[in-house]
């Protein structure tokens, strides 16, 4: 079995600050498969896919999350089965870390020990950094004192070690997870780049039919709160992308009120205003027919000639006709 470690809590999008750190441990549960895939080939070869993968409660690890108090970090610990159906246990450990922190390898070494005393299982921990910092992250934490020595790795991966055109040459879905990520700092006070970004993304996800819809809903959620855009932006991006998800029912069935991110929200508030406004007319000149039909009916009791009230009215005179010829 493999396990990556979580800390839950609840995630809230209120147009306030950024959680980057909820979004992270969002869409890592979401594609987990592509993001061990997309950071760790070697290890997704041994993971057993087809059996489902269990994220494990925060009360298990109530002690590691005590000492992260006054830190904001997504962690995820999740189950799976190996290939090879034996029962042993690897711990996944992953940290996003915004910032570059000079306790950050200490930090990592103490919580594999923690984990580790715990289950005395095997651990595998992957660090992901998302900070914009050109320099070099330490890889291990090291311990040497009168003879006591102490080396331990860990998986570093870097956002910033990607470039651009290798996360969009990417068939690995997370791949554009990693690529937001750098954009957000590349776009940071470029809303119309950012903008840009954003609508070409999205229309290669819906286009791409390799990739789940679910999967692109995923990377929808994360790319549209973690790119926030000014509201005309919003909008703008909303009115370009309702048609192309209006052509995929498996995406409209996904995307509801409750659940969509605010382009995709605007885009269905749109289009019930839309919808409003077409039931209105309709509404209205349905109203009007019917009350010139019942003028016209009025008339033709009173005698009114037919010429007359095609002239008023603008009807056809036959249809006048059949509706004397129903009076009679």
């Amino acid at each position: 079995m493999a396990v990556a470690w979580v800390r839950e809590e609840e995630v809230t999008y209120d147009g306030g600050s950024l959680d980057q750190d909820g979004l992270w441990k969002k869409v890592i549960g979401d594609l987990f498969e592509d993001f061990i895939l997309f950071s760790s080939p070697e290890l997704h070869a041994q993971i057993d896919f087809q059996q489902h993968t269990d994220f494990l409660d925060k009360e298990l690890f109530q002690e590691i999350a005590d000492e992260k108090k006054g830190r904001r970090f997504a962690d995820r610990l999740a189950k799976v089965r190996l290939k090879n159906g034996t029962e042993q246990w690897i711990l996944i450990h992953i940290e996003v870390q915004s910032k570059n922190e000079s306790d950050f390898p200490e930090r990592m070494f103490r919580y594999f020990y923690r984990i580790y005393d715990r289950y005395q299982e095997k651990i595998v921990a992957i660090a992901v950094h998302t900070s914009p910092y050109k320099k070099t992250i330490p890889k291990r934490f090291t311990y040497n004192y009168l003879g006591t020595e102490l080396n331990y790795s860990y998986r570093n991966y870097r956002t910033e070690a990607y470039s651009n055109d290798e996360l969009e040459r990417s068939e690995n879905i997370f791949s554009k997870i990693v690529l937001a990520a750098k954009v957000l700092h590349q776009t940071k006070d470029e809303a119309h780049q950012r903008y840009l970004f954003k609508s070409k993304l999205m229309r290669e996800l819906i286009r791409n039919q390799n990739y789940s819809r679910t999967a692109v809903q995923a990377v929808f959620h994360f790319i549209d709160y973690l790119l926030q855009l000014p509201e005309a932006y919003t909008k703008q991006l909303s009115n370009e992308i309702r048609p192309i998800i209006r052509e995929e029912t498996e995406l409209m069935e996904l995307y509801n009120k409750e659940n969509a991110s605010p382009t995709i929200k605007n885009a269905f508030d749109l289009e019930w205003e839309k919808g409003v406004q077409q039931g209105l007319e309709q509404g209205l000149e349905q109203g009007l027919e019917q009350g010139v039909k019942k003028v016209v009916v009025e008339m033709l009791r009173k005698g009114t000639p037919v010429d007359f009230i095609a002239e008023v009215t603008h009807l056809a005179k036959e249809e006048i006709e059949k509706m004397r010829e129903m009076l009679q």
